[in-house]
């Protein structure tokens, strides 16, 4: 039997990681899962072209997309097992490492990520993660999922 201990979902706040955290969630209601919530900050576009991080950004950056995170989380899920955490680097490497490291059992992503700055990201992220993943990998659009009830 299919069981999905631990999901993780990459949030980049988009409409596609708020349909992945509510597949999640419908998944951690009906398996018992507990979620692993996890923000990627390119640390790259944070030290480019000034030698290092003299002004703390990085540091500043961790702590407003962990509050962020928090926030994206709404209270409906407050009773759900959810693990929050901000990490740094290549988002698709990061992703992988973090499934290996807390032995995910699934990941559930949005398809295309934030517009903007973004606007590839998950798309090419989610592509990724999907061919070097130790797990099984679900992608979703926002407009796919009907409405998530609580039993």
């Amino acid at each position: 039997m299919i069981n999905f201990k631990k999901i993780l979902v990459p949030i980049d706040f988009s409409e596609g990681s708020r349909t992945a955290l509510d597949y999640a969630a419908s998944f951690g209601v009906d398996f018992g899962s507990q979620i692993h919530l996890l923000c990627i900050v390119e640390e790259e576009a944070i030290t480019a072209n000034i030698g290092g991080d003299p002004l703390n950004t990085k540091e500043s950056w961790f702590k407003e997309n962990l509050k962020m995170l928090n926030d994206f989380v709404p209270p409906k899920y407050n009773d759900l097992d959810i693990l929050k955490r901000v990490d740094g680097g290549l988002t698709y490497e990061r992703i992988i490492k973090y499934a290996k490291e807390n032995d995910i059992s699934l990941i559930i992503m949005g398809s295309n990520g934030q517009t903007g700055f973004i606007e590839s990201w998950l798309g090419g992220t989610a592509y990724e993660v999907a061919r070097k993943a130790p797990c099984a990998v679900l992608t979703v659009k926002p407009e796919n999922i009907g409405p998530i009830t609580n039993s």
